[in-house]
């Protein structure tokens, strides 16, 4: 081999050394397809996780929120307190002017303990008065409602000279009022239960216009406490008048509540003025 093959050959071999390979595409698509999954997996794995971490902050604001309602007071479920009833007007003594139909409230007296002992009572129609104790009038009839604790009972036509102390017993004080002046008994004291209580009922006939000469002259079945209403001079019907009583024991205090009317009462009189004697309710504070 002379110079020129030698030179040749050597300038051969170098270039096969430089020579770019050809590609491996198959190699190259199966790397770039590896690469492709691993960065999919890693972006799951991240959503994933992401996912865990929402819902876990969720669940955890939701768990608070339930342990703050939990731990609040049911307002909605728990009752209302009541609202207090306000107390009915007192009963006002307007010297016979007319009175409105409604609930009142009467000052009864006080308990020897001092607890004040008030009664609630109810008058319908347009026919009552306002005096010390409500009266109802149809025409020179009428027809009354008391409740009161006596100090002093039965005065009758001599009114406050003819006053005794009350008895302290409860059959002792039916018994006086049963005995007042110029009267019949219609129905003996006997024991039963009203308003609530204990209590001793009773009736007389007296004849409330006494004798009629004296200006203000008043039958007083207690002290303040007249059944006499007369506008003028009366019949005997008239002048006659039924007085029930009711001794009632009120936590250990005797109150007497009363009910009159004139003997010539009509009935439906009668029946208004029953109506607000069962209507009372007794207060004690």
């Amino acid at each position: 081999m002379n110079l020129e093959d030698e030179l040749r050959a050597v300038l051969s071999q170098e270039a096969e050394m430089r020579a770019t390979p050809t590609p491996d595409i198959e190699g190259m698509v199966s790397g770039g397809e590896d690469r492709l999954r691993r960065r999919n997996g890693t972006r799951i794995g991240l959503a994933a996780a992401a996912v865990l971490l929402i819902g876990g902050g969720i669940y955890g604001a939701t768990q608070l929120g339930d342990d703050q309602v939990d731990s609040s007071p049911d307002v909605v479920g728990q009752p209302s307190e009541p609202a207090e009833a306000a107390a009915p007007p007192s009963w006002t003594d307007f010297d016979q002017g007319s009175a409105d139909p409604g609930t009142y409230r009467i000052h009864v007296g006080t308990t020897d303990a001092g607890e004040v002992i008030e009664a609630d009572l109810t008058i319908d129609g347009s026919n009552w008065q306002a005096s010390n104790h409500p009266v109802a009038r149809v025409d020179e009839d009428f027809a009354g409602i008391g409740v009161y604790r006596p100090g002093a009972v039965a005065g009758g036509c001599r009114m406050q000279a003819g006053h005794k102390p009350a008895a302290a017993g409860q059959q002792q004080l039916a018994a006086q009022l049963a005995a007042m002046p110029g009267s019949t008994v219609v129905e003996r004291p006997t024991p039963t239960e009203a308003f609530g209580h204990s209590a001793i009922h009773g009736a007389v006939k007296v004849d409330a216009f006494c004798d009629g000469t004296t200006e203000g002259n008043a039958y007083l079945v207690a002290e303040d406490r007249g059944i006499s209403y007369f506008d003028s001079p009366p019949g005997r019907a008239l002048r006659t008048v039924r007085v029930d009583f009711w001794v009632v024991d009120v936590d250990g205090t005797n109150v007497v509540v009363d009910m009159f009317h004139t003997g010539s009462a009509p009935e439906d009189l009668i029946a208004q003025a029953d109506r607000a004697r069962e209507s009372i309710t007794f207060v004690t504070e």
